[in-house]
């Protein structure tokens, strides 16, 4: 007998998101968004589980996904890999995708399992797109998975078409916020009022406006105002700045995609020196966060007759202050609803699966083997939910 798995799984340009719910308990995990076949042959391992090698059967080409992929690809690689996503709204024809999308979904499972799914597309690819994605992922896949120092396991699963389900990305987030972690409704307002979903990525800022159920706008400024610009315009300003204390002047070129550890630590490593840059991220930062606010802010109208302006998406943090300061009571934080904002959309897409399927859970069902996947708490219901006699006041 199967067992119903619920899962949302968000493949997003920088990584790829999962969460899913087995046996009563919710899991989340990460996995660098990296597919490259296999060039080098035979590798040696150390006991990672990030370290992901995947092959159809014995024979078969092999592909490094995830952490490992990055590692052992090249610049040029990782570039074009990383510009055919960002400016492709058909990504998902790609073999990376059906290949990263199986992995991602595959170490989700456990024992005789069924996974009912729920993915998401950006806005602006959802209406085009979304019945041709649906029949690249139903049927039955078949495929094997080496993490590690560990020897292929064989994995299959199948997609059944009444089990997969296909959403806009900034819907996922309603969902998340508006749906209980038993994807029953406990936000009702947000179906009543005027809503507007922002979510910001790496590559895309996706703004969707709904009015109940039913989306009224839906606008999209594709790496126009997103994470990737601050990455563009930190790359420029390293430049300088090496250049300024580079004896020889000749600086260093610093890719976007090496980018995120240096806004994390907010320090470069250059000919033997630490230097603090972190006013070159908060400067780069600041000048992608009131351009992208500006143009919500005008996009929007003013937010005169909206009632709820939803913050999401993995680059959703650094740019909350500025929807703070313009919006003022009226944004709703993602991340304030218990998971972080990168996984925002994933739960939300497992919770959808839940509120879609008939299925019911079977209590008995082994554990999930060792894997990335982590096991999360969810609470049981938000200490104050959305109400709609909350005073709103908007800040200019």
């Amino acid at each position: 007998m199967t067992t119903p798995v619920y899962i949302g799984n968000d493949q997003g340009y920088y990584g790829t998101k999962v969460v899913s719910r087995a046996n009563g308990k919710f899991y989340k995990m990460f996995i660098r968004n990296m597919v490259v076949p296999n060039r080098v042959g035979e590798i040696t391992y150390n006991n990672d589980p990030h370290n992901i090698m995947y092959r159809e059967k014995e024979g078969d080409r092999e592909w490094f996904c995830g952490k490992l992929a990055v590692e052992q690809s090249g610049d040029d690689e990782l570039f074009d890999s990383h510009k055919r996503r960002l400016f492709s709204p058909s990504w998902f024809r790609e073999q990376e995708y059906l290949i990263m999308f199986r992995v991602s979904t595959g170490l989700m499972l456990q024992g005789n399992s069924e996974p009912v799914v729920s993915v998401a597309l950006p806005t602006d690819s959802y209406i085009d797109f979304k019945e041709e994605l649906k029949r690249r992922l139903i049927g039955k896949h078949s495929f094997e998975v080496k993490q590690g120092n560990l020897p292929y396991r064989k994995i299959e699963f199948e997609i059944k078409k009444e089990n997969l389900y296909v959403i806009s990305q900034p819907m996922a987030t309603l969902f998340h916020i508006a749906l209980d972690r038993d994807g029953k409704l406990l936000n009702e307002d947000l179906f009543i009022q005027k809503v507007s979903i922002n979510d910001l990525g790496f590559g895309t800022s996706d703004i969707e406006t709904l009015h109940g159920e039913t989306i009224i706008k839906r606008q999209s400024f594709t790496s126009r105002h997103a994470m990737i610009n601050v990455y563009q315009n930190l790359s420029k300003r390293l430049l300088e700045f090496t250049q300024g204390v580079d004896p020889d002047k000749a600086g260093k070129e610093y890719p976007i995609w090496s980018l995120p550890r240096i806004v994390r630590s907010g320090e470069i490593s250059f000919k033997g020196k630490i230097h603090d840059v972190t006013p070159l991220v908060q400067e780069s930062i600041k000048e992608v966060g009131e351009s992208l606010i500006e143009e919500v802010w005008n996009r929007l109208d003013y937010g005169d007759d909206i009632t709820y302006i939803i913050l999401t998406g993995g680059a959703s943090i650094p740019f909350k202050p500025y929807y703070r300061e313009r919006f003022g009571d009226k944004l709703i934080f993602a991340e304030d609803y218990g998971i972080e904002a990168q996984f925002a959309n994933g739960f939300g897409l497992c919770k959808f699966s839940q509120s879609k399927s008939k299925s019911v859970p079977i209590k008995d069902v082994m554990e999930v083997a060792a894997t990335i996947q982590q096991e999360f708490s969810v609470p049981d219901a938000i200490s104050e939910p959305v109400s709609s006699n909350k005073k709103v006041k908007a800040k200019k």
